[in-house]
Protein backbone atom coordinates (compact mmCIF):
# COMPACT_ATOMS: atom_id res chain seq x y z
CA UNK A 1 0.00 0.00 0.00
CA UNK A 2 1.19 3.54 -1.07
CA UNK A 3 2.19 6.31 2.07
CA UNK A 4 -0.61 8.14 2.69
CA UNK A 5 -0.83 11.72 3.40
CA UNK A 6 -3.24 12.99 5.17
CA UNK A 7 -5.02 16.28 4.55
CA UNK A 8 -8.05 15.64 6.05
CA UNK A 9 -7.48 17.49 9.44
CA UNK A 10 -11.06 18.95 9.23
CA UNK A 11 -12.69 16.09 9.36
CA UNK A 12 -10.08 15.11 12.81
CA UNK A 13 -7.16 15.09 14.18
CA UNK A 14 -4.88 12.28 15.74
CA UNK A 15 -5.30 12.33 19.95
CA UNK A 16 -1.77 14.21 21.38
CA UNK A 17 0.15 11.79 23.24
CA UNK A 18 0.47 14.10 26.08
CA UNK A 19 -3.27 14.31 26.13
CA UNK A 20 -3.95 10.98 25.53
CA UNK A 21 -1.16 10.37 29.05
CA UNK A 22 -3.52 12.66 30.73
CA UNK A 23 -7.13 10.77 30.03
CA UNK A 24 -5.52 7.19 30.47
CA UNK A 25 -5.58 6.60 34.27
CA UNK A 26 -9.66 7.85 34.26
CA UNK A 27 -10.28 4.49 32.11
CA UNK A 28 -8.14 2.19 34.30
CA UNK A 29 -7.75 3.99 37.86
CA UNK A 30 -9.75 6.57 38.45
CA UNK A 31 -12.46 5.09 36.68
CA UNK A 32 -15.35 5.90 38.97
CA UNK A 33 -19.46 7.69 38.43
CA UNK A 34 -18.27 11.40 38.94
CA UNK A 35 -22.10 11.30 40.28
CA UNK A 36 -21.42 8.91 42.73
CA UNK A 37 -21.27 10.65 46.38
CA UNK A 38 -18.22 8.60 48.07
CA UNK A 39 -14.76 9.59 48.38
CA UNK A 40 -13.56 7.80 45.00
CA UNK A 41 -16.50 9.32 43.01
CA UNK A 42 -15.55 12.60 44.16
CA UNK A 43 -11.89 11.80 42.64
CA UNK A 44 -13.46 11.39 38.82
CA UNK A 45 -16.14 14.25 39.90
CA UNK A 46 -13.09 16.49 40.46
CA UNK A 47 -11.64 15.93 37.33
CA UNK A 48 -14.70 16.89 34.94
CA UNK A 49 -14.70 20.22 37.41
CA UNK A 50 -10.85 20.53 36.30
CA UNK A 51 -11.29 20.07 32.73
CA UNK A 52 -14.35 22.59 33.18
CA UNK A 53 -12.38 25.33 34.17
CA UNK A 54 -10.17 24.32 31.65
CA UNK A 55 -12.46 24.89 28.43
CA UNK A 56 -13.81 28.12 30.49
CA UNK A 57 -10.69 30.00 30.48
CA UNK A 58 -9.98 28.63 26.67
CA UNK A 59 -12.81 30.82 25.74
CA UNK A 60 -13.08 32.75 28.69
CA UNK A 61 -16.73 32.32 29.80
CA UNK A 62 -17.52 30.84 33.80
CA UNK A 63 -17.14 27.15 34.63
CA UNK A 64 -20.87 26.74 34.87
CA UNK A 65 -21.60 28.12 31.45
CA UNK A 66 -19.87 25.08 30.15
CA UNK A 67 -21.63 21.75 29.23
CA UNK A 68 -20.40 18.66 27.87
CA UNK A 69 -21.87 16.46 25.13
CA UNK A 70 -20.63 14.12 23.01
CA UNK A 71 -19.24 15.93 20.22
CA UNK A 72 -20.48 18.86 17.51
CA UNK A 73 -23.24 17.24 16.48
CA UNK A 74 -25.42 16.86 19.51
CA UNK A 75 -24.10 20.84 21.05
CA UNK A 76 -25.23 22.25 17.59
CA UNK A 77 -28.64 19.94 17.81
CA UNK A 78 -29.30 21.21 21.73
CA UNK A 79 -28.61 25.17 20.60
CA UNK A 80 -31.05 25.02 17.94
CA UNK A 81 -33.34 23.01 19.36
CA UNK A 82 -33.64 24.15 22.61
CA UNK A 83 -35.35 27.65 22.26
CA UNK A 84 -39.09 28.21 20.99
CA UNK A 85 -39.51 30.18 18.56
CA UNK A 86 -38.93 30.99 14.88
CA UNK A 87 -35.09 30.86 13.51
CA UNK A 88 -32.05 31.78 10.93
CA UNK A 89 -29.96 29.44 9.76
CA UNK A 90 -26.54 31.04 7.58
CA UNK A 91 -26.56 28.84 3.95
CA UNK A 92 -23.48 28.04 4.88
CA UNK A 93 -23.59 25.70 8.22
CA UNK A 94 -22.68 22.12 8.93
CA UNK A 95 -25.54 19.87 7.83
CA UNK A 96 -26.29 19.32 11.62
CA UNK A 97 -27.24 22.59 11.88
CA UNK A 98 -29.08 22.67 8.31
CA UNK A 99 -30.34 18.93 9.57
CA UNK A 100 -31.77 20.02 12.37
CA UNK A 101 -33.10 23.10 10.93
CA UNK A 102 -34.96 21.17 8.67
CA UNK A 103 -36.85 18.81 11.17
CA UNK A 104 -37.77 22.04 13.12
CA UNK A 105 -39.16 23.24 10.15
CA UNK A 106 -41.14 20.06 9.29
CA UNK A 107 -42.35 20.66 13.37
CA UNK A 108 -43.86 23.85 12.65
CA UNK A 109 -41.00 26.58 13.19
CA UNK A 110 -40.59 29.65 10.83
CA UNK A 111 -37.04 29.04 9.34
CA UNK A 112 -35.57 31.79 7.38
CA UNK A 113 -31.69 31.18 5.45
CA UNK A 114 -29.40 33.95 5.35
CA UNK A 115 -27.48 34.43 2.19
CA UNK A 116 -23.86 34.19 2.36
CA UNK A 117 -21.54 36.25 -0.32
CA UNK A 118 -19.18 34.94 -2.88
CA UNK A 119 -16.41 33.88 -0.48
CA UNK A 120 -18.38 32.33 1.98
CA UNK A 121 -18.48 35.36 4.35
CA UNK A 122 -21.86 36.25 6.47
CA UNK A 123 -21.99 39.77 6.07
CA UNK A 124 -24.66 42.06 8.84
CA UNK A 125 -26.82 43.44 5.86
CA UNK A 126 -27.43 39.75 4.93
CA UNK A 127 -28.47 38.64 8.66
CA UNK A 128 -30.75 41.62 8.85
CA UNK A 129 -32.33 40.74 5.34
CA UNK A 130 -33.22 37.07 6.65
CA UNK A 131 -34.17 38.04 10.50
CA UNK A 132 -37.48 39.56 11.73
CA UNK A 133 -38.64 40.73 14.97
CA UNK A 134 -40.14 37.27 15.46
CA UNK A 135 -37.34 35.35 15.11
CA UNK A 136 -35.86 34.14 18.66
CA UNK A 137 -32.53 32.65 17.64
CA UNK A 138 -29.95 33.21 15.09
CA UNK A 139 -27.30 30.45 14.26
CA UNK A 140 -23.85 31.34 11.96
CA UNK A 141 -20.90 29.24 12.43
CA UNK A 142 -17.62 30.74 13.16
CA UNK A 143 -15.15 29.04 10.18
CA UNK A 144 -16.70 27.27 7.55
CA UNK A 145 -15.60 23.69 7.57
CA UNK A 146 -15.71 23.50 3.73
CA UNK A 147 -13.96 26.39 2.36
CA UNK A 148 -12.15 27.76 6.12
CA UNK A 149 -14.05 30.83 5.72
CA UNK A 150 -14.21 33.26 8.92
CA UNK A 151 -17.05 34.73 9.92
CA UNK A 152 -17.45 38.60 11.49
CA UNK A 153 -19.30 36.80 14.70
CA UNK A 154 -19.37 40.04 16.62
CA UNK A 155 -20.88 42.20 14.42
CA UNK A 156 -23.02 39.40 13.32
CA UNK A 157 -24.00 38.48 17.42
CA UNK A 158 -24.56 42.56 17.61
CA UNK A 159 -27.20 42.50 14.85
CA UNK A 160 -29.21 39.91 16.11
CA UNK A 161 -29.53 41.05 19.19
CA UNK A 162 -30.92 44.44 17.71
CA UNK A 163 -33.62 42.12 16.58
CA UNK A 164 -34.52 41.02 19.81
CA UNK A 165 -32.78 37.36 19.09
CA UNK A 166 -29.96 35.00 20.58
CA UNK A 167 -26.90 34.23 18.76
CA UNK A 168 -25.63 31.01 18.55
CA UNK A 169 -21.81 29.75 16.73
CA UNK A 170 -20.57 26.51 15.69
CA UNK A 171 -16.94 26.93 16.47
CA UNK A 172 -16.13 23.45 16.24
CA UNK A 173 -13.63 24.42 13.14
CA UNK A 174 -12.08 27.96 14.24
CA UNK A 175 -10.39 26.24 17.83
CA UNK A 176 -7.35 26.29 16.38
CA UNK A 177 -7.10 29.03 14.65
CA UNK A 178 -8.94 31.69 16.15
CA UNK A 179 -8.90 33.36 19.65
CA UNK A 180 -12.59 32.52 21.16
CA UNK A 181 -13.60 34.95 23.44
CA UNK A 182 -17.29 34.80 24.14
CA UNK A 183 -17.56 38.17 26.42
CA UNK A 184 -15.78 39.91 23.63
CA UNK A 185 -17.95 37.86 20.53
CA UNK A 186 -21.27 38.33 22.66
CA UNK A 187 -22.33 35.30 22.06
CA UNK A 188 -25.24 33.75 23.90
CA UNK A 189 -24.35 29.77 22.97
CA UNK A 190 -21.18 28.28 21.05
CA UNK A 191 -20.24 24.45 20.15
CA UNK A 192 -16.97 22.97 20.21
CA UNK A 193 -15.76 19.38 19.24
CA UNK A 194 -13.04 17.94 21.05
CA UNK A 195 -11.95 15.55 17.97
CA UNK A 196 -11.15 18.95 15.44
CA UNK A 197 -8.26 19.98 18.25
CA UNK A 198 -6.64 16.80 18.99
CA UNK A 199 -8.94 15.36 21.30
CA UNK A 200 -11.09 11.95 21.28
CA UNK A 201 -13.71 11.59 19.62
CA UNK A 202 -17.04 11.44 21.15
CA UNK A 203 -16.85 14.57 23.79
CA UNK A 204 -17.91 18.44 22.91
CA UNK A 205 -19.32 21.30 24.95
CA UNK A 206 -21.80 23.71 24.43
CA UNK A 207 -21.58 27.02 26.18
CA UNK A 208 -24.76 28.47 27.03
CA UNK A 209 -23.85 32.37 28.81
CA UNK A 210 -25.69 33.01 31.99
CA UNK A 211 -29.55 33.11 31.88
CA UNK A 212 -30.24 31.58 29.01
CA UNK A 213 -32.49 29.27 29.20
CA UNK A 214 -32.39 26.25 27.31
CA UNK A 215 -34.57 23.15 27.18
CA UNK A 216 -32.99 19.62 29.05
CA UNK A 217 -31.47 17.94 25.93
CA UNK A 218 -32.26 14.18 28.05
CA UNK A 219 -33.70 13.91 30.90
CA UNK A 220 -32.65 10.62 33.83
CA UNK A 221 -30.53 12.46 35.95
CA UNK A 222 -28.68 15.46 37.47
CA UNK A 223 -26.07 15.46 35.40
CA UNK A 224 -25.32 19.12 33.75
CA UNK A 225 -27.59 20.97 36.09
CA UNK A 226 -30.13 17.87 35.03
CA UNK A 227 -30.34 19.64 30.95
CA UNK A 228 -27.95 16.50 29.74
CA UNK A 229 -28.30 13.45 32.03
CA UNK A 230 -26.28 10.09 31.64
CA UNK A 231 -23.07 9.50 33.13
CA UNK A 232 -20.09 11.66 31.48
CA UNK A 233 -17.12 10.57 29.46
CA UNK A 234 -14.61 11.36 32.43
CA UNK A 235 -11.67 10.14 30.63
CA UNK A 236 -12.60 11.94 27.17
CA UNK A 237 -13.69 14.87 29.14
CA UNK A 238 -10.55 15.35 30.73
CA UNK A 239 -8.66 14.67 27.49
CA UNK A 240 -10.84 17.72 25.76
CA UNK A 241 -9.89 20.18 29.06
CA UNK A 242 -6.26 19.17 28.68
CA UNK A 243 -6.25 19.77 24.78
CA UNK A 244 -8.26 22.63 24.70
CA UNK A 245 -5.46 24.56 27.15
CA UNK A 246 -2.80 23.30 24.46
CA UNK A 247 -4.73 24.48 21.47
CA UNK A 248 -4.76 27.90 22.99
CA UNK A 249 -1.27 28.38 24.11
CA UNK A 250 -0.07 26.95 20.71
CA UNK A 251 -2.56 28.63 18.76
CA UNK A 252 0.17 31.78 17.33
CA UNK A 253 2.42 28.94 16.79
CA UNK A 254 -0.30 26.83 14.98
CA UNK A 255 -1.44 29.58 12.83
CA UNK A 256 1.89 30.43 11.65
CA UNK A 257 2.13 26.26 10.40
CA UNK A 258 -1.04 26.41 8.91
CA UNK A 259 0.00 29.49 6.59
CA UNK A 260 3.45 28.00 5.65
CA UNK A 261 2.06 24.43 4.52
CA UNK A 262 -1.01 25.60 3.15
CA UNK A 263 1.36 28.27 1.28
CA UNK A 264 3.55 25.05 -0.05
CA UNK A 265 0.38 23.00 -1.31
CA UNK A 266 -1.30 25.87 -3.29
CA UNK A 267 2.51 27.34 -4.90
CA UNK A 268 3.49 23.77 -6.31
CA UNK A 269 -0.48 23.02 -6.68
CA UNK A 270 -0.38 23.79 -11.12
CA UNK A 271 -3.82 23.30 -11.65
CA UNK A 272 -7.58 23.89 -9.90
CA UNK A 273 -9.06 27.44 -9.00
CA UNK A 274 -9.27 27.73 -4.88
CA UNK A 275 -12.63 28.85 -4.04
CA UNK A 276 -13.22 31.61 -1.77
CA UNK A 277 -9.97 34.67 -1.50
CA UNK A 278 -10.40 37.26 1.57
CA UNK A 279 -11.15 36.60 5.63
CA UNK A 280 -10.21 32.84 5.84
CA UNK A 281 -8.08 30.37 7.75
CA UNK A 282 -4.69 28.80 6.17
CA UNK A 283 -5.70 25.20 7.44
CA UNK A 284 -9.02 24.76 5.10
CA UNK A 285 -9.03 25.30 1.48
CA UNK A 286 -11.94 23.44 -0.87
CA UNK A 287 -10.43 23.65 -5.18
CA UNK A 288 -12.16 23.17 -8.24
CA UNK A 289 -10.70 21.15 -10.57
CA UNK A 290 -10.61 21.06 -14.68
CA UNK A 291 -9.12 17.88 -16.64
CA UNK A 292 -8.57 17.80 -20.32
CA UNK A 293 -12.12 16.50 -20.87
CA UNK A 294 -13.90 19.19 -18.59
CA UNK A 295 -14.59 19.33 -14.77
CA UNK A 296 -13.75 16.50 -12.89
CA UNK A 297 -16.13 14.81 -10.39
CA UNK A 298 -14.75 15.79 -6.84
CA UNK A 299 -15.69 12.10 -5.32
CA UNK A 300 -14.04 10.62 -8.65
CA UNK A 301 -10.99 12.58 -8.29
CA UNK A 302 -10.79 12.42 -4.19
CA UNK A 303 -11.05 8.41 -5.00
CA UNK A 304 -8.09 8.62 -7.35
CA UNK A 305 -5.98 10.83 -5.24
CA UNK A 306 -6.57 7.96 -2.08
CA UNK A 307 -5.17 5.69 -4.68
CA UNK A 308 -2.25 7.99 -5.13
CA UNK A 309 -1.29 8.34 -1.79
CA UNK A 310 -3.30 11.33 -1.10
CA UNK A 311 -6.07 11.84 1.51
CA UNK A 312 -8.79 15.01 1.48
CA UNK A 313 -12.30 15.09 1.09
CA UNK A 314 -14.71 16.56 -1.05
CA UNK A 315 -17.05 18.08 1.74
CA UNK A 316 -17.93 17.25 5.07
CA UNK A 317 -16.83 14.00 6.95
CA UNK A 318 -20.36 14.11 7.83
CA UNK A 319 -21.73 14.10 4.76
CA UNK A 320 -19.93 11.43 3.02
CA UNK A 321 -21.37 9.22 0.73
CA UNK A 322 -24.00 12.43 -0.34
CA UNK A 323 -24.46 12.50 -3.88
CA UNK A 324 -24.90 15.96 -3.67
CA UNK A 325 -21.90 19.12 -3.95
CA UNK A 326 -21.65 20.45 0.05
CA UNK A 327 -24.24 23.03 0.34
CA UNK A 328 -21.89 26.07 1.36
CA UNK A 329 -20.30 25.80 -2.16
CA UNK A 330 -23.59 26.01 -3.82
CA UNK A 331 -25.16 28.78 -1.62
CA UNK A 332 -21.96 30.59 -2.68
CA UNK A 333 -22.83 30.20 -6.21
CA UNK A 334 -20.10 28.14 -7.12
CA UNK A 335 -19.86 26.84 -10.25
CA UNK A 336 -19.35 23.30 -10.63
CA UNK A 337 -19.55 23.01 -7.16
CA UNK A 338 -19.48 19.47 -7.07
CA UNK A 339 -16.15 19.60 -8.84
CA UNK A 340 -14.34 20.40 -5.22
CA UNK A 341 -12.47 18.74 -2.94
CA UNK A 342 -11.77 19.64 0.07
CA UNK A 343 -7.80 19.47 1.43
CA UNK A 344 -7.42 20.60 4.98
CA UNK A 345 -3.77 20.58 7.20
CA UNK A 346 -3.01 19.88 10.85
CA UNK A 347 -0.20 20.35 12.77
CA UNK A 348 1.72 17.74 12.16
CA UNK A 349 1.44 18.05 8.16
CA UNK A 350 4.87 18.94 6.93
CA UNK A 351 6.16 21.17 4.02
CA UNK A 352 7.37 18.28 2.44
CA UNK A 353 3.91 16.20 2.66
CA UNK A 354 2.03 19.54 1.16
CA UNK A 355 4.66 19.61 -1.87
CA UNK A 356 4.12 15.90 -2.17
CA UNK A 357 0.83 16.35 -2.27
CA UNK A 358 0.44 18.76 -4.40
CA UNK A 359 2.61 17.42 -7.03
CA UNK A 360 0.77 14.07 -6.92
CA UNK A 361 -2.58 16.42 -7.71
CA UNK A 362 -1.32 18.06 -10.19
CA UNK A 363 -0.24 14.37 -12.00
CA UNK A 364 -3.69 12.84 -10.80
CA UNK A 365 -5.50 15.57 -12.75
CA UNK A 366 -3.35 14.96 -15.98
CA UNK A 367 -5.39 11.47 -16.31
CA UNK A 368 -8.70 13.14 -16.71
Amino acid sequence: MKEQIFLDYAATTPVDEDVFEAARPYYTQVFYNPSSSHFLGQQAFAAVERARENCALAINCSPDEIYFTSGGTESINWALGGVDGDIAVSAIEHDAALGKAELLEKSGVSVSYIKPDSDGIITSEALNSAVTDATRLVCVMAVNNIVGSIQPIKQLAAAAHKHGALFFTDAVQAINSLDIDVKEWNVDMLALSGHKFYAPKGVGLLYVKRGVKLKPLFVGGNQEKALRAGTLNVPAIVAMGEAIKKAKALREQYVAHAKAVSTEFISNLNCGSVIGSRDKTDDIISVVFRGKNGYISGGKLATALSLSGVCCSVGSACSAGSATPPNALVAMGVEHADCSVRFSFGKNTTAEQAKRAAEIVNSVVLRF
